[in-house]
C-alpha cells in the first residue's frame, strides 16, 4: 500500500493546521520558495527545477510542465502572461474549489512563482463564479499578500512585478478550456480555437501565456522549496508526485470524498483510501476521469491511476473524478446518458462535436427503448471516431469515451438490447417511440 498520509502535498486535510492566514502559512514554511527563487535562482533556474521534478500538468493532458514555461520564456514578444486554470469544468470534481478554500497561499506561490519563471507581470485566476467560498478564501489571502508585498509591484524588495486577477465566470463545462478562458477574458464569447498556434506562443491578447492548473501550481512552491529529488520520492516513475481525487460510492446522491493519492496507486487502493470497501459483486464499473471518463470492469481495479494505462484502458485523468456504477447499472443507458449530458455541453463550434454527439445519443436512445437494429452499432463506432477525428479541443476528442469503454468491456448489454430487445438488468424504460435516423456519415 502507498503511503497515502504522507501524499497530502497540496490539499489540507480537515483537522490539520489551518493554512488560510498569511502567519500560519508562513510558519509552515509558505513563501520561502519565493523568497528563494527571486534572491537565489535564476527564472531558467526555477524552470530547471520543475523540469527535474517532470511535473506534469494535472488539469488532464499531463503535458511537461517545465517544457511548456521554457517555451514561454524563450519568446521575444512583451508582455507574457499567466493563467491559473481553477475552473473544475467537470461540476462534480471538488479538487479546485477544496484548494481555494483550504489553502489559498500555496496557490498563490505557484502562480507567482510560474509568472516569474516565464517573465510575466500579469496573471489571472480562472474559476466559477458558484465557487463562493473559494474566491473569499482567496480574495483574503491576496489582501494579506499584497500588504505584506508578496503581490503587486517589488516583490520582496525585488524588482520583480507582478498581479493576480481573479475572474470568476460560469459557462458550463466548456469554460475549463484553455483558449475558451483566453476569449473570456478578452470579452469574447467562450468557444475554442484552433491549434497552433498554441497559447505559448500566441495566447492571451495574441501574447505568450502559460496556462495551467490550480493543482499544478499548487506544487511548484514544493519543488522549489524541497527540490525535485523530494518531490519525486512519491509517484510512479512516468508521472511523480500526487493527483487530488472527488470520489463517489455507488449510492444515489453520495457525498463526494476528496482525497490527494500518489500516481501509481491502484484504483482498488485508492478507493479503500477514500474509506469504500465493497465487494465486486456489488459493482459494475469504476468510472475514471469524470463526465468524459471511461468505464472500467471491476476486473481493472488493480490497473495503476496514471495517465499512460487509464489511457491504454479507455479512460483518462479527466477531472480526477471516480465513481463506482452498483451492479444493476444497464452500460447501454448508462452510456446514453453520459453521451446525452456531453451533446448538451458542447460549445457547437465544431460540426462533428455538435452534431456527431447527438446524434450518438439519439440512437443509443433507440436501442434503450430497444427500437436499435445491428447497424445502429456500426454508425456508432463510425461516428465515435469522426467526433474527435474533426474536434478542436479535449472536449469532443474525449465525448465518445463513455460510448467505447461500455462497447468495448459490456458487449453483452448492447446485444441483448438490440437482438432479445430487452434490458440485461431489467431497468431501462423506454426514451423513444421511434428511431433515430440511421444514415451513416460516408457513403
Amino acid at each position: 500500500m502507498p503511503e497515502f498520509d504522507s501524499a497530502y502535498r497540496v490539499l489540507r486535510r480537515r483537522g490539520e493546521p489551518d493554512l488560510r492566514s498569511l502567519q500560519s502559512y508562513r510558519q509552515q514554511g509558505g513563501y520561502s520558495a519565493l523568497e528563494r527563487a527571486l534572491h537565489e535562482q535564476t527564472p531558467e533556474q526555477v524552470i530547471q527545477l520543475v523540469s527535474d521534478a517532470r511535473l506534469r500538468g494535472r488539469g488532464g493532458a499531463g503535458r511537461l510542465t517545465g517544457e511548456k514555461w521554457r517555451i514561454v520564456r524563450r519568446q521575444q514578444e512583451t508582455p507574457k502572461y499567466v493563467i491559473c486554470n481553477a475552473y473544475d469544468a467537470d461540476p462534480r470534481s471538488w479538487a479546485a474549489r477544496s484548494l481555494l478554500e483550504r489553502n489559498p497561499h500555496q496557490v498563490i506561490e505557484g502562480i507567482l512563482l510560474a509568472a516569474y519563471a516565464v517573465g510575466a507581470t500579469e496573471a489571472y485566476l480562472m474559476t466559477r463564479s458558484l465557487f463562493r467560498e473559494g474566491i473569499e478564501a482567496l480574495q483574503q489571502a491576496l489582501n494579506e499578500a499584497l500588504e505584506a508585498g508578496l503581490v503587486g509591484r517589488s516583490i520582496l524588495g525585488t524588482t520583480f512585478h507582478c498581479t493576480i486577477n481573479v475572474f470568476g465566470f460560469d459557462i458550463g463545462f466548456i469554460g475549463g478550456e484553455e483558449t475558451v478562458q483566453i476569449a473570456v477574458i478578452k470579452g469574447r464569447r467562450g468557444m475554442p480555437e484552433q491549434r497552433p498556434p498554441y497559447p505559448a506562443i500566441y495566447g492571451l491578447w495574441d501574447k505568450p501565456t502559460a496556462i495551467n492548473s490550480l493543482e499544478t501550481l499548487a506544487n511548484v512552491p514544493l519543488i522549489v522549496r524541497e527540490g525535485p529529488e523530494v518531490f519525486r520520492r512519491l509517484g510512479s516513475e512516468a508521472t511523480p508526485g500526487t493527483k487530488v481525487l472527488t470520489v463517489y460510492d455507488a449510492v444515489p446522491d453520495a457525498e463526494p470524498r476528496v482525497i490527494e493519492v500518489p500516481f501509481g496507486a491502484t484504483l482498488r487502493e485508492i478507493l479503500r483510501h477514500a474509506g469504500i470497501r465493497r465487494p465486486d459483486s456489488e459493482l459494475r464499473a469504476v468510472v475514471v476521469g469524470g463526465a468524459e471518463g471511461g468505464a472500467l470492469p471491476v476486473s481493472l481495479l488493480d490497473l495503476p491511476f496514471d495517465f499512460d494505462p487509464l489511457e491504454e484502458a479507455g479512460a483518462i485523468v479527466g477531472s480526477g473524478v471516480i465513481e463506482l456504477l452498483p451492479a444493476q447499472t444497464c452500460m447501454v443507458a448508462w452510456a446514453m446518458e453520459r453521451t446525452r449530458y456531453l451533446s448538451n455541453e458542447s460549445c457547437g463550434k465544431c460540426v462533428p462535436c455538435r452534431i456527431g454527439v447527438k446524434r450518438m445519443t439519439g440512437v443509443l436512445e433507440g436501442i434503450v427503448s430497444d427500437l436499435g437494429v445491428r447497424s445502429d452499432l456500426d454508425l456508432l463506432d463510425e461516428l465515435a471516431g469522426y467526433v474527435p477525428d474533426g474536434s478542436l479541443c479535449g472536449f469532443g476528442i474525449h465525448a465518445p469515451n463513455a460510448y467505447k469503454t461500455a462497447r468495448r468491456y459490456w458487449p453483452e448489454h448492447f446485444q441483448m438490447h438490440i437482438e432479445e430487445q430487452q434490458c440485461p438488468t431489467g431497468t431501462c424504460l423506454p426514451v423513444r417511440s421511434h428511431r433515430f435516423v440511421t444514415k451513416h456519415v460516408l457513403p
